[in-house]
């Protein structure tokens, strides 16, 4: 695809690698000959990416077993890393819980916090000083189109997200000044296995976009923009700058609850 891609080093590292967008990443990133650290839970999935990357685009790889909702598992990634210099950093993993709050499973709860936020932040504090230090680097933070507004019904997840969104955000004029880009991906409802994760509504009927797709926008936009989002999203991002924050709930209050509805078979 011509991203130059390499201008960022030799390596690339790839949470939540096992499926979806992070597989899609991945495949992408040994396309344009990078060697690729895998992270996900699934080692079996892992292997066999890895062995398709070898295989297709003669790169190196290193799969690493990782469930990130444990406590010290962005130390125990780096640890893994000691001769690994990583040019291209993308922070993908990640799930979702939808319905009411109250009801939420505290563990799942907390266990979704640690992958989506605590395993995100500390994977790019352990590993962008040596980009700093190289002055050479990206990072990627994969983020969702709720990041930017209230979602009841998803609210912790869409919680989490935000704080993807800002740390992103705050993160490109620090890190801009030691030529390091930062990109927040945002994508809206793709073609991946996040919806049977979640529980929430059914999708099926949906228009989805496909996980390769939402990686050819954010690998277009590295180096160019600071967030990125797919069309369908763009009503989400302008609401939040025009309308009090209290209008949005609101707005989107109204349409979580007829998602909800729908799947609970009270209503069309």
């Amino acid at each position: 695809m011509g991203y130059n891609l390499k201008r960022y080093g030799s390596w690339g590292l790839v949470t939540g690698a096992s499926s979806g967008i992070g597989l899609e990443f991945a495949r992408a990133l040994a396309a344009e000959g990078l060697s690729v650290a895998l992270v996900a839970r699934r080692r079996d999935r892992l292997e066999t990416l890895a062995g398709e990357l070898r295989d297709k685009f003669g790169v190196e790889t290193l799969v690493i077993e990782q469930d990130l909702s444990l406590p010290d598992a962005a130390r125990s990634v780096a640890g893994r890393l000691e001769s690994v210099e990583v040019g291209l950093l993308v922070l993908n993993a990640g799930f979702g819980i939808a319905g009411d709050f109250i009801e939420q499973d505290p563990e799942r709860l907390a266990r979704m916090i640690s992958v989506n936020c605590t395993s995100t932040a500390l994977l790019a504090r352990l590993i962008l000083p040596g980009m700093v230090e190289r002055r050479q680097g990206a990072v990627v933070l994969v983020s969702s189109v709720l990041g930017f507004l209230p979602a009841p019904w998803s609210s912790a997840y869409c919680a989490t997200k935000a704080f993807d969104l800002m740390l992103g955000e705050s993160l490109w004029p620090e890190l801009k000044p030691h030529g390091i880009d930062v990109l927040n991906l945002c994508p809206a409802m793709t073609r991946t296995e996040f919806h049977q994760v979640t529980g929430g509504p059914d999708s099926s009927r949906t228009r989805k976009a496909e996980p390769e797709d939402i990686v050819h926008l954010a690998l277009k936009g590295l180096g160019r923009s600071l967030t990125v989002f797919p069309a369908d999203g763009a009503a989400a991002s302008v609401l939040t700058r025009l309308l009090p924050r209290k209008w949005t709930a609101g707005l989107a209050g109204r349409v979580m609850r007829m998602r909800k509805r729908s799947r609970d078979g009270q209503g069309s």
